[in-house]
C-alpha cells in the first residue's frame, strides 16, 4: 500500500489570505485619501485669508500715506480731493486716481476677488480710526472653503499742521486737500 504524504508544502497564498490583505489596502488607501483632501481644503484657507491680510494691509499704509502728506481734512465736499472706496471698482481711490496700483485677482465673472468696505473716524487732536473690511467673493460656492471676512483695523496721527474737522462717528468718504 502506497502511504500518501498528508503533509502539504505551502507554496501560495489562499483566496481568503489575498481579500484580506486587499481589503486592508482598501481601507488604509480610504483614510489616506480623506486626509489628503482635509489638508487641502486647510491650505485653500490660509491661502485666502493671508491674501487678505497682505491686500488690506496695503490699503491701510496707502490710506495712511494720503491722509499724512496732505494739509487739510475734511467730512463735507469743499472743493477738495475725495478718499473712499469706489464700489464699483472696488479699489481705495483719491479723486478717480487708485491711492496704489495693484490689480485684484478677477476670478469670479461678477468682478473682483474681494468687495472692500471702509469707515473712518477723525477726533478734533488729530488721530484717525480706519477700518477696513474685506468680504472674499472668490470662494462663493466652493465647497470646503469659507467665505472669509478679514477686518483690518488702524490709527494713524495726522501731523498738527493739517487742518482737521472732526466727526462724530465712522464715515465712508474722507476729503483731503493736498499741499
Amino acid at each position: 500500500m502506497n502511504k500518501i504524504n498528508k503533509t502539504r508544502s505551502k507554496k501560495g497564498f489562499t483566496l481568503l489570505e489575498v481579500m484580506l490583505a486587499i481589503a486592508i489596502m482598501v481601507m488604509c488607501a480610504g483614510v489616506f485619501f480623506s486626509l489628503v483632501l482635509v489638508v487641502i481644503k486647510s491650505h485653500a484657507n490660509v491661502v485666502a485669508a493671508n491674501d487678505m491680510a497682505d491686500f488690506a494691509m496695503l490699503n491701510a499704509r496707502a490710506f495712511e500715506n494720503c491722509v499724512i502728506n496732505c494739509k487739510e481734512i475734511n467730512v463735507k465736499d469743499t472743493g477738495s480731493k475725495l478718499v473712499w472706496v469706489n464700489p464699483k471698482k472696488n479699489q481705495l481711490e483719491k479723486n478717480s486716481v487708485a491711492l496704489f496700483n495693484l490689480s485684484q485677482y478677477n476670478v469670479v465673472p461678477e468682478g473682483d476677488k474681494w468687495k472692500i468696505e471702509f469707515k473712518c473716524k477723525v477726533s478734533a487732536d488729530g488721530i484717525i480710526k480706519y477700518v477696513f473690511t474685506l468680504t472674499d467673493q472668490a470662494s462663493g460656492g466652493v465647497e470646503g472653503i469659507n467665505n472669509y471676512k478679514y477686518v483690518y483695523e488702524g490709527t494713524v496721527y495726522v501731523p498738527r499742521t493739517v487742518k482737521i474737522e472732526a466727526t462724530s462717528g465712522y464715515i465712508d468718504k474722507l476729503y483731503v486737500i493736498d499741499y
